[in-house]
């Protein structure tokens, strides 16, 4: 005789506060984090693959920081960049 659920259980590991933070997302999307699982694994079942494109992202050269901060310190006033009126005065200072 065939048993009414074919369902298992089945324990995962994860940082805690991943949980926490999870718990709360799928919550605010009227769902829990069981059932977000399982539509992941059915999504990745139907499509014989990953439900996204797994990535190695490089760590951000030095100068991708130094401009960010550059950025940051001219939001925050700690610098002064300099303004022009016309294109040609950017270009005579760009070839400066």
């Amino acid at each position: 005789m065939k048993s009414k659920s074919n369902k298992i259980s089945m324990t995962i590991r994860i940082d805690k506060d991943l949980k926490k933070s999870v718990d709360r997302l799928f919550k605010e999307l009227g769902t829990n984090t069981s059932s977000a699982i399982n539509m992941f694994l059915r999504q990745c079942d139907r499509e014989q693959g990953l439900d996204f494109m797994p990535t190695m992202t490089p760590e951000p050269s030095e100068e991708l920081l130094e401009a960010l901060q550059e950025v940051e310190d001219y939001k925050n006033g700690k610098i002064q960049l300099p303004t022009f009126e016309t294109t040609e005065e950017l270009f005579d200072y760009l070839k400066n």
